[in-house]
């Protein structure tokens, strides 16, 4: 699948089907999306897989609010957690502070996306945690985590919804 047909066909998928991910294939995705670009290469993300019961702890802690439930039915979640940047912009301070670590995560984000579809899986991202001190007990970490990817095979009767964009001319000038 080209590029523009990738972007075309990606969805957020809640209906995941109980088939297994493979490990190996996660690793490749995450090992080709951490070539992501970020802001003086600084890289500031660990991707965390998860599985079975770190899996199903770290989902149950992303719900709340009725929000969620795709988070416990894909088999896979990666946790992506926002490492210090370890950078010094010649200019950082005296132009504008730098808090381009979000924007980073981002990319990442969108490169891990694309890469799960072209291998035939389907993603859904998540940017909400309802217990975030469990999500950082079961990652062991202190740095905040401010994504989520379910991952996994659609169900076969999973309904693909059609795209709802603003129009172009909203999002999009020439000047």
């Amino acid at each position: 699948m080209d590029l523009n047909s990738l972007i075309e066909n990606r969805y957020s998928c809640r209906d995941f089907s109980d088939k297994s991910v493979d490990r190996a294939l996660i690793g490749r995705i995450c090992a080709a999306a951490a070539l992501a670009p970020s802001a003086c290469n600084s890289q500031p993300w660990k991707m965390h897989a998860l599985y079975g019961e770190k899996k199903m702890r770290v989902a149950r802690a992303l719900q709340g609010l009725g929000l969620n439930a795709q988070a416990e039915k894909a088999p896979v979640l990666l946790a992506i957690e926002e490492t210090p940047a370890r950078y010094m912009s010649r200019f950082d301070g005296i132009v504008q502070a730098n808090e381009w670590a979000a924007y980073d995560i981002g990319i990442l984000t969108a490169h891990i996306l694309l890469l799960a579809k072209e291998n035939g899986l389907e993603s859904c991202v998540i940017g909400y945690a309802a217990d975030k001190s469990a999500v950082a007990d079961a990652l062991g970490t202190k740095n905040p985590v401010p994504l989520f990817i379910a991952l996994g095979y659609a169900r076969e009767s999973a309904t693909v919804p059609a795209k709802k964009r603003k129009p172009l001319a909203e999002v999009f000038s020439e000047e």
